[in-house]
């Protein structure tokens, strides 16, 4: 299947994967495509929106 960017709608080169990082619950997972003029863009949001995340970022 073919991801596509969330900001543009154009192939996403990247997918990234958010958790936020959480001793006691299970971790909350979020994933998002990225083109490569957003890539930078969908990073941040993910950041700002979940706080402390780990970030796994998967070319494709």
């Amino acid at each position: 299947m073919t991801r596509l960017c969330e900001d543009c709608g154009e192939h996403a080169e990247w997918q990234l994967e958010s958790a936020r990082d959480q001793v006691a619950a299970p971790p909350d997972v979020v994933a998002t495509g990225a083109c490569r003029l957003h890539r930078l863009d969908a990073t941040e949001n993910l950041l700002s929106q979940y706080g402390n995340v780990t970030i796994t970022e998967t070319l494709g």
